[in-house]
This record gives structure tokens, sequence and C-alpha cells, in this order.
């Protein structure tokens, strides 16, 4: 009975070490998944992302200041429009800071293929805050004197200030009122929540700008406009 004892523990012994080895070795064998996962956005979402706020959801644009992008496909090949994305124009900005990748994504689906990017680029807060001032502001407000004149400013005559460097005459509080009061013409903001201002009133104040931003000639062309109202 003894010798038997002896013989059934070595026996369940090396069942459990034989055991355990084939599982270690099964379990180095296995390959790693866990960082060949890739991330994909397709080329619909890279333009909400990048393009809506200004050509809108449905890339019908609000022109004459953003054009409309619909059939988009019988005015510009689509190396045309990855050009355009990657050196702007007028008050289009650049996005040369998109990967080829991601710019060829966006041109794809605009003449409507099915595309997508393997590599997704986040936007810096200076970055978002120039396309929330471009969606928002550029029809009217240059950033410094020798932008391209603004589409409203030809249209209707006005001379709104340029904003550029205008943390030099104006706090984050009185520049979050602006918007939300929209004196004189210019409308009133409040859909856009205190994040965005803030990125808004960042990105102006990273621009250099050495004329008087709010000069008296602005000022009393806005009060004569108010006053014609």
């Amino acid at each position: 009975m003894k010798n038997l004892f002896v013989i059934s523990s070595i026996a369940i012994i090396s069942m459990i070490f034989l055991f355990g080895f084939t599982q270690k070795q099964l379990f180095v064998n296995e390959p790693d998944n866990s960082n060949n996962t890739q991330t994909a956005i397709s080329g619909e979402q890279l333009y909400q992302k990048n393009c809506s706020s200004c050509h809108g959801i449905e890339r019908k644009g609000n022109p004459p200041a953003f054009p409309s992008l619909v059939s988009i496909d019988k005015k510009m090949s689509k190396s045309e429009i990855n050009s355009l994305l990657k050196t702007g124009k007028n008050i289009m900005p650049s996005f040369a800071h998109l990967s080829e990748d991601e710019r060829t994504a966006i041109s794809g689906f605009l003449i409507g293929e099915k595309t997508e990017s393997k590599t997704i680029t986040e936007l810096s807060p200076l970055e978002h805050g120039k396309n929330l001032f471009v969606a928002n502001c550029a029809s009217c407000h240059k950033t410094k004197p020798d932008d391209p004149q603004p589409t409203s400013v030809r249209n209707y005559g006005m001379q709104p200030a340029i904003l550029g460097g205008i943390n030099q005459s104006r706090s984050f509080n009185n520049f979050e009122k602006m918007l939300n009061m929209g004196p004189c013409y210019m409308p009133s903001f409040t859909s856009l929540n205190k994040k965005n201002k803030e990125e808004i009133y960042n990105y102006l104040s990273s621009i250099e700008n050495v004329q008087n931003k709010y000069s008296n000639q602005s000022r009393s062309n806005c009060r004569m406009n108010c006053a014609n109202r």
C-alpha cells in the first residue's frame, strides 16, 4: 500500500508539472495582439471633424464666404482638392498638419469614394481655435492688416476690428461678453461654449499685430452703423 501511495503521488506530481509546463508553453507561443489593433477613421468622419464647421454637415456651405462642396467633383479633381487642403486659399486655412493619408481620405469622400485613413491627427487647442475663428468670425474680421479682405466687409462696407493680438486690448471676460451680446451688426455667439470662446481668444492672442486692434476708426464706424440700424 505504501509503495502504491508513493507511485500514485509521483504520477500526480508529474501530471501537474507536465500540465503546467504545457500551459506555459502555450501561453508563450500565443501571439500578442494587444498592440496590433489599428485605429482607422473614415473620410466622412474626417470631413465632419475638420471641414463641417464652415462647409456644413451636408456640405452645402454658406455662400459666398463658405462655398457648397456638393458635386465638387464636377469642378475639381481629387488631386486638386488634396492640394487645396494642403495649401489653403483666402480665408480657408491650410490643413497641412493633417497627414497625406487623411487629406486623401477627405478628398476621396468629397468626390463620392468610400475612404478611410489609418492615421488620426489631433488638433492642438490653437489649431482648433483657428478653425473656430474661420468658421465663425473670418467672414467679417481680419487677424492682421494684410489679410485678404473678408467677404462681409466687401459686401456691406463695414470695417470690423482687426482681432490679432486681442489680449493687448481686451481681457477674455470682455471678449466673452462681446461674443454673447453681439454689439452693432455682430451676431450673438451664445451657441459657442466657454471652451470654444477661450480657444478663439487664445488663438487670436497668439498672433502678433502691431496695429491697434480697436482703432478709433473701427469704433466710430461701428457706432455709425449702429445709429443707422
